[in-house]
């Protein structure tokens, strides 16, 4: 064998020797290292591989040691041991840095309960809503004889609230003079849209069936078809939903009211505004 070939062969062992992988830097004055390494691993199993630590003699029974886990800023403390002998100051040892290690496991598993039950709920919605609607229709375009009316709507938000069903019963008057219209319309149907964050724009096709009731020196009613067509905007909490409509309302045939001297004309066509303002549920 070569001189110096002992040395380096020895050398080339060391260099590719398993390192401890736990990190553990136990051996301090007054202590049993391997006691507080078999202390650790009783109280902590195997959490004990992602923790380096470190313990070093300060003076008399007082050590100070450090903590740290990957990703994570180290604990250093100073911590007193009051055993006589090594062992139990060992013992003692053991037990104080396996409290370390299960304080800081909880804090991390509170941390991640506390991210999963409110970050998704930072954004709290209703899921269907109840409102209580006024709304105003001007037409046809040549004779814009208003209307004024109140309803009660309701409707809930489907498939990740890009679909909106509704239902809607109202009441509407409109007069000239001693002459009187009054309508009541109740409709079924369905809206389409886009949540944004806390407000949902859509467009609305619900068609209705009217019953139109005129009266001056006599009565006359009549059964109508029709529907709305409009855009929606609506802004949502978790209990209270305000939202605006504006659109057209249809009338087949158009309701036509004769007095003595006044006409009320509706039209075909008319154009219809309505706010709703309501209780969210869900």
């Amino acid at each position: 064998m070569l001189p110096g070939a002992v040395p380096l062969s020895i050398a080339a062992f060391l260099a590719i020797a398993p390192v401890d992988p736990t990190g553990l830097d136990l051996d301090a004055d007054g202590l049993d290292p391997d006691a507080i390494e078999a202390g650790l691993r009783v109280r902590v199993g195997d959490e004990l591989d992602r923790w380096s630590i470190s313990v070093e003699h300060e003076s008399a029974n007082r050590y100070r040691v450090e903590l740290r886990r990957a990703g994570s800023a180290p604990d250093r403390r100073t911590v007193t041991l009051e055993g006589p002998t090594d062992e139990d100051r060992s013992r003692e040892l053991a037990a104080t840095l396996a409290l370390i290690i299960d304080e800081a496991d909880e804090a991390d598993g509170a941390d991640a309960l506390g991210a999963e039950h409110h970050e998704p709920s930072a954004l709290e919605l209703p899921i269907g809503f109840v409102a209580l609607e006024g709304h105003v229709g001007l037409g046809p375009p040549r004779n814009l004889d208003p209307a004024l009316g109140l309803g009660l709507g309701g409707g809930m938000w489907l498939l990740d609230d890009h679909l909106q069903p509704r239902a809607r019963v109202g009441w509407s008057h409109s007069w000239a003079g001693p002459l009187e219209v009054h309508q009541i319309h109740v409709g079924l149907g369905i809206a389409g849209g886009l949540p944004v964050g806390r407000f949902w724009f859509g467009a609305l096709v619900l068609p209705a069936f009217k019953w139109t009731y005129a009266r001056q020196v006599r009565s006359a009613s009549a059964w109508l078809g029709g529907g709305e067509v409009s855009l929606i905007a609506q802004y949502r909490r978790r209990h209270f939903v305000v939202g605006l409509r504006t659109g057209i309302e249809t009338s087949f045939p158009a309701p036509r009211a004769a007095g003595t001297r006044e006409v009320i004309r509706w039209g075909h066509v008319r154009w219809l505004t309505v706010i709703e303002v309501g209780f969210g549920a869900g």
